[in-house]
């Protein structure tokens, strides 16, 4: 019942992953992960496929999953965003980005950011790409307490927009972005790109309201929604 009440409210605030739903990242995060594994001589990920396979939030869990001891964390994530530093050339934005969040912004939508990615990082990758205005907030991995698959990012971004999670959606392309989605109690939409940081199957796993391979089908969606929901 609390799920039909849920899906019964418009669309008022969207709510956006970063990495993999708004810019194409992954390659260099790959390749500054396996750097970073390999300076320490923790092996390496061979492939992005395999990558794609294996990567979980938060990245703690991942490295506890691959191996790696505790006390050794800090040091990887220390080479880790050197590394990265050097493969960010690589990263750019999906071609539908700058359209659609104009368009939501014409419809009158809060747009919003709920990410696991570093602050600055955050920040920096915004305004390179010229889409930090869009944003009515941003909130990464150093607001919050707890990282995604916890609610807490998508919870404290509703909060600084003075949205209730029931006219929500929160966009992303990782089940932990799902997970997180589901427990703050909004509609939730999967990015299934090749550029993803999960493939399709995982994402399914997951049951989320709606599946799409690009950010232009999100128009369709929340059109379709706000056409036939209460407005309450």
């Amino acid at each position: 019942m609390a799920s039909l009440f849920r899906c019964m409210r418009k669309i008022k605030t969207v709510v956006f992953d970063v990495s993999g739903v708004l810019i194409d990242d992954i390659h260099a995060v790959w390749k500054a992960d396996a750097e970073a594994y390999q300076t320490l001589g923790l092996g390496t990920i061979e492939s992005i496929q395999k990558f794609r396979e294996t990567f979980m939030m938060p990245v703690a869990e991942y490295h506890r999953a691959m191996g790696v001891p505790d006390e050794l964390v800090p040091k990887l994530e220390e080479e880790y965003r050197r590394a990265y530093a050097k493969h960010n050339k690589t990263i750019r934005i999906f071609p539908e980005v700058k359209k659609v969040l104009t368009e939501l912004e014409k419809q009158g939508m809060i747009l919003a950011i709920a990410s696991n990615v570093p602050s600055n990082f955050l920040k920096e990758h915004l305004e390179r790409f010229g889409i930090d205005k869009y944003f009515a907030t941003v909130t990464g991995q150093d607001d919050c307490v707890e990282q995604k698959p916890s609610p807490q990012p998508i919870l404290v971004t509703l909060k600084k927009v003075g949205t209730r999670p029931e006219y929500a959606a929160y966009i992303g392309d990782m089940e932990e972005d799902i997970i997180a989605g589901k427990r703050a109690g909004v509609r939730t939409i999967a990015v299934s790109r090749d550029e993803g940081y999960n493939p399709r199957w995982r994402l399914e796993r997951q049951s989320p309201d709606y599946i799409i391979s690009n950010l232009n089908e999100l128009l369709l969606i929340i059109n379709k929604i706000n056409r036939t929901a209460q407005n309450v």
